[in-house]
């Protein structure tokens, strides 16, 4: 990837899952997270009020 322009290769590769990169959140929030990465075939979340509801029930 080093060859690859680094804006190019964020929107053609996929994203490192959370706890790949690190073990400091929780794993309810990284899969969260993980999930409004998503973009293909389609987003996870349709909405930001359906993003904020995930966090809020994921972490309370």
């Amino acid at each position: 990837m080093q060859d690859q322009d680094q804006f190019l290769a964020v929107l053609q590769n996929d994203g490192v899952p959370v706890p790949d990169r690190t073990s400091a959140i929780p794993q309810p929030l990284a899969t969260v997270i993980d999930r409004a990465l998503i973009d293909n075939p389609e987003i996870y979340y349709k909405s930001a009020a359906e993003f904020k509801q995930a966090l809020f029930n994921r972490i309370s």
